[in-house]
């Protein structure tokens, strides 16, 4: 096993097993809990990536950060990074896309399962991908529907919907949308500084400065002043101010108002 991997798995606190269906819902429950969603590490990341076209990070870099810095990122980078996971632990697994914007899994066992480590929404493990379910948590319902063998109906409530086409796509076929995702003006993801994780398993988002916690019959909401911000980016989210900050700088420098979210 290679050492980002080793260094991978530690973090998730599992051990490398066989690729079967138990240990993949095993990685996803794990993955769900201690990474974090979040669009810092793509705004600091923007500069480099307009200069040379690539705006994901290497892979010793997003472990590094997930691991060190308590960073993870949003469904481009994560889900890459997932897919690199399993894949290195012997499981067979493809990109499949969502429309309009939104970059999940699809692996191979005895059938195929839809993975998405990278949507906060209450997906805790892997579930067949041509098969319709409804999940749920405090926060949200989450409907899955199968309408044939190339369309799939997505219902967040509230939230989006979305169409995912579970036909498999290479990853050279996705740089187009990547690079969408990262256009000032229009991506929905440099409208505001994001932030989702579970501390102490309570679902937990940051959203320009307003915090919200979902708890079990409320949802409690705060704007919060600098000072909180940097007790709950460094303290509460265990996050690397001196990102943060630089996020905070790019965001100053490049941000355009959205009358979009394509």
């Amino acid at each position: 096993m290679n050492p980002v991997t080793h260094q991978f798995l530690a973090f998730l606190q599992l051990e490398k097993k066989e690729p079967t269906l138990p240990y993949l819902h095993e990685l996803i429950r794990e993955h769900q809990l201690r990474v974090r969603w979040e669009n810092i590490t793509k705004i600091v990341d923007w500069e480099k990536g307009n200069e040379s076209g690539n705006f994901l990070p290497s892979m010793e870099t997003y472990v590094d950060r997930i691991t060190t810095k308590g960073y993870g990122g949003t469904c481009w980078s994560v889900a890459v990074g997932f897919h690199w996971l399993l894949d290195n632990l012997g499981f067979d697994v493809q990109y499949i896309y969502m429309d309009p914007g939104h970059l999940c899994l699809r692996v191979n066992l005895e059938q195929s399962y839809y993975v998405d480590v990278g949507y906060c929404a209450p997906l805790f493990h892997a579930y067949p991908l041509y098969e319709s379910f409804t999940t749920q948590n405090v926060r949200e319902t989450f409907e899955y529907t199968i309408v044939n063998d190339k369309e799939i109906h997505v219902v967040r409530t509230p939230g989006p919907t979305k169409t995912l086409n579970p036909v498999s796509r290479n990853f050279d076929d996705l740089i187009p949308l990547i690079e969408k995702s990262n256009r000032w003006g229009t991506s929905p993801m440099f409208q505001e500084i994001r932030i989702f994780g579970y501390i102490n398993n309570m679902l937990t988002s940051i959203t320009g400065n307003k915090l919200k916690q979902y708890r079990e019959h409320e949802t409690y909401e705060k704007e919060l002043t600098n000072e909180e911000m940097t007790y709950w980016i460094k303290d509460e989210f265990q996050m690397d101010m001196d990102m943060y900050k630089e996020a905070i700088r790019l965001f100053n420098k490049y941000f355009v108002p959205s009358d979009t979210t394509s």
